[in-house]
């Protein structure tokens, strides 16, 4: 058996507590998974650039003797909607592979607690090792964990597997629905305001780079959205004059659809719908303002007018993300 350990998926199970040679058990905040590497392991962090902004990967790792052991931890911009697992563990194989070739010796899939996952076994030449790679989605974040040992040691194998094998879920984590809602929600704070989002909708636009002005784009991109935060009242104490003023600037036209009050506790907010031409495109912005001894928070999403139908309910859900901690607390 041991001879053949090295090309196949290690799926022996260990006790934790009778592994001499794994004395360090590694739990993070915020991490769903826990493991236990052979001694005190290393630790980074790389932010990594896609087109929808940058990847925040930690990692954890620790070797010796040719033998490698590795947890990951990847946050996108977008949150993984449910059904999206099978084509992001392609994508990270491929480039897992690209990055470091080998030999695919196998691929399977894997359960971790409730959620399912997917491995990799792939024979390093030059290294003169096989490496195993686990990747699983867990309430919208990738985790990864990968053990590699020389090819000609049966007992590297078996520690590596002793080591995958103590990758678990902690407790918290393993109510697989809660967690995906969960995870899908992230929130925007500034002084008294906060914006609570879906992530699995709306990501933060990479190219932001104004203090106190966030913007975010729709997942297709048909529509946009705009939180800005400052800590004093507008000048003139006028929040819609201030906003269709600024509007204005930089439009052809603008005209104003709808006028209402949104309650927030004990703040209430103007709800402003209005049309601005733009370079001959119309758009339809929906928004929530407030100015007042909190300061001036404005959140408004838009879209070309002919897609305004189609975004409209999203950009409603988020506008109804924004709450406001009222001074007199």
């Amino acid at each position: 058996m041991r001879r053949n350990a090295g090309i196949l998926f290690i799926s022996v199970l260990f006790v934790a507590g009778g592994a001499s040679e794994a004395d360090y058990q590694l739990t993070e905040p915020n991490w769903a998974i826990e493991a236990r590497f052979p001694d005190l392991p290393k630790t980074d962090g790389i932010l990594t650039p896609s087109a929808l902004g940058e990847v925040k990967v930690q990692r954890f790792f620790w070797e010796q003797g040719g033998e490698h052991y590795l947890l990951a931890r990847f946050e996108y911009p977008l949150a993984l909607r449910p059904g999206d697992e099978s084509a992001l563990y392609a994508k990270s194989f491929a480039d897992l592979l690209r990055s470091r070739p080998g030999e695919v010796r196998g691929r399977g899939k894997f359960t971790l607690g409730p959620y399912a996952g997917e491995k990799l076994v792939i024979a390093q030449p030059r290294e003169k090792n096989i490496r195993e790679v686990r990747f699983a989605a867990i309430g919208a974040v990738l985790y990864m964990a990968s053990a590699e040992w020389p090819e000609s040691g049966a007992p590297g194998a078996e520690r590596a597997g002793q080591f995958l094998s103590s990758v678990q879920v902690r407790p918290e984590f393993m109510n697989a629905r809660e967690v995906e809602t969960s995870a899908r929600w992230r929130e925007l704070s500034a002084g008294r305001f906060h914006l609570r989002y879906d992530a699995t909708r709306w990501y933060r636009d990479p190219a932001d780079a104004e203090a106190g002005v966030v913007n975010l784009l729709r997942r297709d991109q048909r529509a946009e959205a705009q939180f800005i935060a400052e800590d004093h009242p507008v000048e003139g104490g006028d929040i819609e004059k201030a906003v269709l003023d600024t509007a204005r600037e930089g439009a052809e036209s603008v005209s104003v659809k709808q006028r209402g009050r949104k309650q927030r506790g004990a703040v209430e907010l103007v709800e402003l719908e209005f049309t601005a031409r733009v370079a001959r495109i119309t758009y339809v912005n929906h928004g929530y303002f407030y100015s007042g001894p909190e300061g001036t928070v404005q959140l408004r999403g838009w879209s070309p007018e002919k897609d305004y139908s189609g975004v409209r309910d999203d950009i409603t859900e988020l506008l109804e993300g924004l709450s406001v901690v009222s001074a007199s607390k």
